[in-house]
């Protein structure tokens, strides 16, 4: 389980981190992102520039996912369920993206497949622990 602890920790800090940087490049300068991306990419979406998706990359998606690895370091109890929901966001993520940028490269795959991942190792650490509700030792189901 040691092994699937450090798996599940480095797969947090690394979107995290990646989240944390990309989100604030978005917010710094909205209309350039820094990284040379047009405006005109948007043109499908609600938005007209980068700075809501950079603040939901930065907030939500970053430090979600560092929150989500303090809990697992810390091994506390609905760990698996909060990365779980990470890997579920990260995924949404990518896929709202891909249709506002009416688009798809190697990154989106790389980032679907870690969100995939991150979810498998999340399941596994829920059935694992017996934190699944439908466990048959689960004190949810059972009468006192």
């Amino acid at each position: 389980m040691k092994r699937i602890y450090l798996i599940q920790s480095i797969i947090l800090c690394f979107v995290g981190v990646g989240a944390l940087y990309g989100g604030a490049i978005a917010i710094i300068d909205p209309y350039e992102a820094l990284m040379g991306i047009s405006t005109e990419l948007l043109k499908k979406g609600p938005f007209t520039n980068f700075l809501i998706p950079g603040l939901f990359l930065f907030i939500v998606i970053g430090l979600g996912h560092l929150l989500s690895f303090w809990f697992v370091k810390r091994r506390m109890r609905f760990h698996p369920y909060i990365s779980g929901v990470m890997g579920c966001i990260l995924m949404a993520w990518i896929v709202i993206q891909c249709y506002i940028l009416e688009t798809i490269n190697i990154l989106h795959v790389i980032y679907f497949i870690i969100g995939m991942f991150e979810d498998l190792v999340s399941l596994y650490m829920i059935v694992d622990l017996k934190l699944f509700p439908f466990h048959k030792e689960n004190k949810f189901l059972t009468k006192d």
